[in-house]
């Protein structure tokens, strides 16, 4: 079973990061409340909080480089078969749904219409994404941190 994350205050660029590689990792400001969030979505929380070093289902991250925060949590958690890039929205963390291309007209610039077929749609927040220039340069930078990944 793929281990899920809450990602602290401090590591929002991280919490992103295990999003786009398809990771499910929420993320919090809220404080120590994060003990409770964890504790009852069956979390990990993940941290630079020196309070919290040590405790039970923390994990505590030393570095400051979101990319090396990264590859040393899929390390750790050996969480290689579990990378599915850009099946989680970036914004709320649901699981996206493939979406026909029609069902996105009028709701995606025209140019982003007409030039591209595969679509994604988040059933929570409702955002679209599609694989343009954002796409491969998001690519770009996890195969950067973690080598080759499947696309």
């Amino acid at each position: 079973m793929t281990p899920k994350f809450i990602c602290n205050g401090m590591l929002g660029r991280l919490s992103t990061l295990l999003r786009i590689i398809g990771i499910d990792s929420a993320y919090s400001n809220e404080g120590m409340a994060i003990l409770l969030s964890a504790r009852k979505e069956g979390r990990i929380i993940v941290t630079r909080n020196t309070k919290l070093r040590g405790r039970a289902g923390v994990f505590f991250v030393e570095t400051a480089e979101p990319e090396k925060q990264l590859r040393n949590l899929v390390e750790v958690y050996d969480l290689w078969k579990d990378i599915k890039p850009f099946t989680r929205c970036l914004l709320c963390n649901e699981e996206l749904i493939p979406t026909k291309r029609n069902a996105v007209k009028g709701k995606v610039p025209y140019f982003t219409y007409r030039n591209f077929e595969e679509y994604a749609k988040c059933p929570h927040c409702g955002r679209i994404y599609w694989k343009g220039s954002h796409y491969k340069n998001m690519l770009s930078e996890v195969k950067g941190v973690l080598g080759e990944v499947k696309d």
